[in-house]
């Protein structure tokens, strides 16, 4: 060991010398530690030489120097074996890696260097180990094993055997990592340096103090075309024209000399440029020169553009005010001399374009123009066709501007006396789809711009504005005035909710009420109609407004501010946005309550009438139905009375003849028991010969039977004549209680004939109180109900009778019917008078509707069910006990 020792000591003392000198020559940033440690290494170096032949008490102490040196050493110091394991390692070199000495004895140095660096590091070694290399230096990158790379300086030098075989290798290892991160930082400056000024508005640059270029952004090529990158090193005066180079020579060396900030205005090439140069103060030399330079051209134009735009909307906003104090014409010649002074323009003039388009009417003349350029004025109307190339824009309906007007092929259109038109700008004014005005200026020294062009339109326009306003004005006072002066009030309302008012006439004091009331909202609009056609108006507002319409017409009333309710009739006129939006209700009001009174009037009047004419018809209906009742109960009391008389005597005369024949028959007994005694032969021959011949014995059998039938058919003759002379109750037209089953079953005898031949009638009577009524007149109801029955049926069918109590104070009575039954289209008019849908001759029309009449006269309802092919249901409900107010009114005046 200490034979290796002092073997290694001696070769690795100069190696580390030479690895600490070449560290400082390709880094000469080293402090002076590190030259510190080079001379220890030398003359350690030297000292060992010296005493190599000393004795082993020497050798010891040199030994124990060399691990002072190699222990405490701030380089990395190492033995690595001819297998590349690391056989010695000293602190700084774990304090390198990242690792213990333990560990990285147990590894190769060749495992622990990066992939990209091994290739190389094993070239070095492979030489060493064939002899051709003593050692090697160079850069190493050393993988640690928490993946951390260290960038170091490696020298290795090979120790050999007597025999000149490799012994172990002596390392110096130096970190490098803070080097080459203070480097690549170096670097990125220096990157984001050029990536600023790169970026930079403009121009931006760095000089030094001889005003060479050492940083250049990439602005010299957009804005002079000049690649940034040839800059660098030279002066400005070797790229830029000889003033301009000299300018900026002179402007940067005062600036340098006085080391204050300055602002810099330059012009060249019709441009302008800003520059702002400062001085960067070093420390360790002269202060350099940083400067930006930006191209202000269109700042500056925006600027003028700026001022001009503030100038004109100066004069926007004096127009207003100059119109309320000057007379139309003096104000638009003064807005005309606004214009020109604005566009520098020396001559101008208005016109203003008829509704046809066609015509012209020249309405202001500059005083400038008369001075300048014109001896004498136009004529004021003229039409379109004779005017020239300045009324273009009212042809095109956009401004024209013609800035050589001498070299336009044709120039019509211009007074003579008018002379030397230079340039020319004109500028319509649309409004509705139609030119209104024409705004023309010219002259101008230099070219018109599209600023001019916007100056006049904005000009022109505001002078439209206003004197249209003014015009509109002046007309909606005079309208007010006459319509102050009628009794027509005008609204507007804003589409909102509960329609504020926005507008209303003075007349509106008519109803007691202020414009400034309706429009503060006291009260409000809605509140002023009256309550019960609010609902109606307002839902046909929103109907109407839905629809799209563009007006409508509405009646409703009005509270005054008296409460006196008015009519009136609204005719209002829709008024939307571009979205098609409702903003306003443009309503005219009109007073038609006296109109509307003698409407109401007029409907009373005629409803009267007709209240009249229905009670008149139907008093001649029941007059017609009256008279026939009437002579067809004459007619019945006749002949009932006729009949009575012969009825009587023959029923008289049947009763005498009955007693006759049981005389009679009592003497035929007798003959009989004189016939059993003794008697005379012939005569008892005779007589039984006779009996024989005429049937005795039949005659007395059948002569009491037929008597007793000849009985039964007076006696149905006479309930005949009863019920005939029951249903007529000529004479009684008084209200009386009656029994309703009675009046049914008089009426079906009376109708018995129309019915008996195809009808089954069957009475479902229930229990029926008297009721008071006029019975001849509900005999008729029955009547005409069981005739209609039986038209229904055409072959075979039953009408069932049906009574019932309805209630506590109700009878019903129902006929039904198995017949053909009534139309849906025809079910609704059966009542109504004359209709009917039985062929001409057969039916007048009026017997359900007299029936209706008299059933609605008794306080009662009579009702209907029916279906086509199945047969109908008339159903009469009728009070037990009428309203006295109903039984004091006779047939003839009930309505």
């Amino acid at each position: 060991m200490k034979h290796i020792s002092a073997n290694f000591l001696r070769a690795f003392l100069p190696a580390a010398a030479l690895v600490i000198f070449g560290s400082w020559i390709s880094n000469p940033a080293h402090d002076w530690q590190s030259w510190g440690f080079a001379f220890l290494l030398l003359a350690a170096y030297a000292w060992i030489l010296g005493s190599q032949l000393k004795s082993a008490a020497a050798e010891a102490l040199a030994q124990q120097r060399y691990h002072a040196i190699f222990d405490h050493s701030t380089v990395g110091m190492a033995r690595a074996s001819a297998d590349k394991y690391w056989l010695e390692v000293n602190p700084a070199l774990c304090r390198i890696l990242g690792s213990n000495a333990q560990t990285l004895l147990g590894k190769t140095w060749a495992e622990m260097t990066h992939p990209d660096d091994l290739p190389g590091s094993l070239i070095h070694f492979e030489a060493i180990l064939r002899g051709e290399s003593n050692g090697y230096s160079m850069e190493r990158r050393f993988v640690c094993d928490d993946g951390l790379i260290i960038h170091t300086f490696m020298s290795t030098y090979a120790i050999r055997k007597p025999n000149g075989q490799l012994d172990c290798l002596a390392i110096v290892v130096e970190d490098l990592s803070n080097w080459i991160l203070a480097e690549k930082e170096w670097e990125r400056s220096a990157k984001t340096l050029q990536r600023f000024v790169d970026h930079m508005p403009g121009t931006a640059y760095i000089k030094d103090a001889d005003r060479r270029i050492l940083v250049a952004g990439k602005g010299f090529t957009n804005l002079l075309g000049v690649d940034p990158r040839r800059m660098i090193g030279h002066t400005s005066e070797e790229f830029f024209p000889e003033s301009i180079g000299q300018k900026i020579a002179i402007d940067d060396a005062r600036i340098l000399a006085s080391g204050k900030t300055e602002v810099i205005d330059d012009s060249f090439d019709g441009r302008h440029y800003e520059s702002t140069k400062f001085v960067i103060p070093r420390d360790d030399g002269p202060a350099d020169l940083g400067g930006i330079t930006i191209d202000v051209t269109a700042r500056r134009e925006a600027e003028l553009q700026l001022a001009h735009q503030a100038r004109r909307s100066s004069v926007l906003l004096e127009l207003p005010a100059k119109a309320e104090a000057l007379p139309e014409c003096e104000f638009m010649q003064y807005a005309l001399e606004q214009a020109e002074e604005l566009t520098q323009s020396r001559i101008g003039s208005i016109h203003f374009i008829n509704d046809d388009g066609q015509q012209l009417e020249l309405v202001a003349w500059s005083n400038c123009t008369e001075d300048r350029e014109c001896t004498a004025a136009s004529a004021s109307h003229y039409p379109l066709s004779e005017a020239g190339l300045w009324a273009d824009s009212l042809r095109q309906m956009q401004p024209a501007v013609i800035n050589d007007y001498a070299a336009m092929p044709c120039k019509p259109g211009l007074p003579e006396e008018y002379t030397g038109l230079k340039r020319l700008l004109s500028v319509p004014v649309v409004n509705t789809g139609k030119v209104r005005m024409l705004t023309s200026l010219g002259n101008k020294p230099c070219d018109y711009t599209d600023i001019d062009v916007e100056t006049v339109q904005l000009i022109s326009n505001e002078i439209w504005r206003i004197v249209r306003r003014q015009r509109t004005e002046s007309a909606l006072r005079l309208a007010m005035q006459v319509v102050n002066a009628s009794p027509v009030v005008c609204f507007r309302w804003s589409a909102s909710e509960g329609w504020p008012v926005v507008f209303v006439s003075d007349n509106v004091k008519q109803w007691g009420y202020t414009p400034a009331q309706l429009i503060a909202g006291t009260p409000s609009f809605s509140s002023l109609i009256h309550p019960d056609d609010l609902r109606r108006v307002s839902e046909e507002i929103s109907q109407k407004s839905a629809a799209g319409l563009p007006g409508h017409e509405q009646e409703y009333r009005l509270l005054t501010a008296e409460n006196k309710v008015i009519w009136v009739v609204d005719r209002t006129i829709v008024l939307r946005n571009e979205a098609g939006d409702i903003i306003f209700y443009d309503g005219v009001l009109t007073d038609i309550t006296e109109r509307k009174q003698q409407q109401l009037m007029l409907a009373e009047n005629l409803d009267h009438q007709q209240q009249l004419n229905k009670r008149l018809e139907e008093a001649n209906n029941q007059l017609l139905q009256s008279e026939k009742m009437a002579s067809i109960g004459q007619l019945a009391a006749g002949i009932a009375h006729e009949l009575n008389n012969p009825i009587g005597f023959v029923h008289s005369n049947l009763g005498t003849l009955d007693g006759y024949v049981h005389d009679l028959m009592s003497i035929i007994s007798a003959y009989e028991e004189q016939l059993g005694a003794p008697a005379d032969a012939a005569h008892a021959e005779i007589i039984r010969r006779l009996k024989a011949e005429y049937d005795f014995e039949f005659l007395e059998q059948d002569i009491f039977s037929l008597l007793g039938e000849s009985k039964d058919g007076l006696s149905r003759v006479r309930k005949i004549v009863q019920d005939l002379k029951s249903f007529s109750h000529v004479g009684e037209q008084e209200w009386q209680e009656a029994d309703l089953h009675q009046g049914i079953d008089s009426t079906l005898n009376i109708v018995w004939n129309e019915l008996k031949y195809k009808c089954k009638v069957v009475k479902e009577y229930g229990d029926l109180p008297h009721i008071y009524c006029l019975i001849s007149q509900l005999n008729q109801v029955f009547m005409n109900l069981l005739v209609n029955a039986g038209h229904a049926i055409e072959t075979q069918g039953t009408i069932t009778i049906r009574t019932q109590r309805s209630g506590t104070d109700m009878v019903c009575i129902e006929i039904s019917d198995t017949g053909k039954g009534i139309s849906p289209e025809h079910i609704n008019r059966i009542f109504e008078p004359f209709f009917t849908t039985k062929p001409v001759g057969k039916g007048t029309g009026l017997g359900l509707s007299l029936s209706y009449s008299i059933v609605k006269r008794h306080c009662g309802r009579i009702e209907v069910d029916s279906q086509p092919g199945h047969g109908s249901t008339f159903r009469i409900l009728l009070p037990i006990h009428p309203s006295p107010e109903t039984q004091a009114k006779t047939p003839e005046t009930f309505p």
